[in-house]
């Protein structure tokens, strides 16, 4: 199948609810498919085909009436469910659900070796227990193709298996670099804050609002060292691996990284295959959960649920809440929202990342949410290398007060605990092995002074 082909979309939701396909539209779209045909059903799931054998009969008619090379499930089918389906529908009618269909999005947009290798290892996790069904087909001698679930090879299912350990083993190690890189920043004095949320949210906007050396709708390299900027689209998963920029706030010295959109009801084989996407998020200093506030308020709801079920088990940082979009709301619209969502988002910031509104009020915020800082007093001996520490102080940290004598230089300033601490062993180093053993040319202030001192920057 190719993404310029015609597809219809289904979906079953329990009795009494209501179907809406929105979503898996525009997730068919977003994969290059044309939409041409909908159908859905409230009942329980059947266990045979997952819709029932008439809504099936119906389903199989609308693809001849809309001459449809596919159907696309809003659900997640069982490998008999995708075979049964695929029995009654045209021959050579494809039958994709929603996993296969996100994993499709995610092949399209993988560009890095890392975004690559996850997208993979979900494939082969949502294909190993197909291989397994069909498998447990042929011995039956059921016909050909398999339906949905394509032909069959009996060495699949070990080749599969083998698949995942090694590319497993080559994500560990490209997790363990960037975990040395995340703490490498740390002792640069970095403070590291992930965007999370919802596709489509923003995020990518917003990022480019927040960076430094960029404006929206710039994308140049101007840092290397960094990954490349991604681009802001108004479409689904523009960002699938990670992204970071580094962002003016004030005083300190920000890294912010963009990652892949969450969506609703993703199976954990699929989010534990982007697990080392998603540390960027989990071991953040903070984590700014972005939602769209031109959405419906169920909408809104919804999606933070699914955000918070992401980040639930495993995040170890500090959320804040950003309603991003309030140019598209208007005052009354949002303060009802608000107050509707408080539970889920207490005390959110509210910004438009396209405009700028309420971006200055964000970043204070961001420097009030960050761990605290540390104050240090430094009384350092007039020379080369003191005025060296004292520029690496600046770079580190956010100075308050520098003063000069003839024979020495106070500085103070404030900064991550570990940045004091280095502050610190560089300052013992200038005393020389003389000092160090009596003198007094390089002094801090008392560690009940200094270890408990901290900046509010509330």
């Amino acid at each position: 199948m190719s993404g310029s082909d015609p597809v219809v979309v289904a979906k079953r939701v329990d009795g009494g609810e209501i179907a809406d396909l929105t979503e898996i539209a525009e997730l068919a779209s977003a994969a290059g498919y044309e939409v041409v045909g909908q159908l859905s059903q409230s009942r329980e799931e059947d266990a045979a085909y997952h819709f029932g054998e008439g809504k099936v009969d119906e389903l199989a008619a609308l693809v001849r009436e809309t001459d449809a090379a596919a159907v696309v499930v809003d659900n997640r089918l069982g490998p008999y469910q995708t075979y049964n389906i695929g029995g009654a529908l045209p021959e050579g009618v494809g039958v994709i659900d929603r996993f296969t269909l996100i994993l499709e999005i995610f092949g399209q947009r993988a560009n890095t070796r890392k975004a690559q290798l996850q997208v993979e290892l979900a494939e082969l996790r949502y294909e190993l227990p197909r291989a397994e069904a069909k498998a447990s087909l042929a011995k039956r001698d059921e016909r050909p193709g398999f339906m949905g679930l394509g032909e069959y090879d009996e060495s699949r299912e070990r080749d599969i298996k083998a698949q995942i350990s090694r590319i497993k083993q080559e994500l560990d190690t490209i997790a363990d670099k960037e975990e040395t890189r995340r703490e490498q920043r740390r002792e640069s004095g970095f403070d590291l804050v992930a965007l999370a949320g919802y596709t489509n949210a923003g995020k990518s906007t917003l990022m480019r609002r927040l960076a430094d050396d960029l404006d929206v709708g710039e994308n140049e390299d101007l840092h290397p060292d960094l990954d490349p900027t991604a681009e802001s689209e108004d479409r689904l998963f523009t960002t699938l691996g990670t992204t970071t920029r580094r962002a003016d706030t004030g005083t300190r010295d920000v890294l912010l990284t963009d990652t892949v959109g969450f969506i609703s009801d993703l199976p954990h084989w699929l989010v534990e295959s982007f697990e080392s996407t998603l540390d960027s998020v989990y071991r953040a200093d903070l984590v700014l959960l972005v939602v769209d506030a031109s959405e419906s308020t169920e909408e809104m709801r919804e999606k933070l649920i699914t955000c918070h079920d992401t980040l639930y088990e495993r995040n170890e940082a500090p959320i804040v809440t950003v309603l991003n979009k309030i140019d598209r709301v208007d005052d009354e619209e949002l303060a009802e929202k608000r107050a509707a969502l408080d539970a889920l988002a207490p005390n959110p910031v509210t910004v438009s990342g396209l405009t700028g509104e309420n971006v200055a009020e964000l970043t204070d915020r961001i420097e009030a949410e960050l761990p605290e800082w540390r104050e240090e007093r430094l009384l350092l001996p007039l020379s080369d290398d003191a005025m060296s520490l004292v520029s690496w102080i600046y770079d580190h940290g956010n100075v308050e007060r520098e003063e000069y004598t003839d024979e020495e230089v106070l500085v103070e300033f404030a900064a991550r605990p570990a940045i004091v601490e280095k502050a610190r062993s560089k300052a013992a180093a200038l005393r020389g092995p003389a000092q160090s053993a009596g003198g007094d040319n390089t002094t801090s202030e008392p560690d009940e002074m200094t270890s408990e001192a901290s900046v509010d920057r509330r």
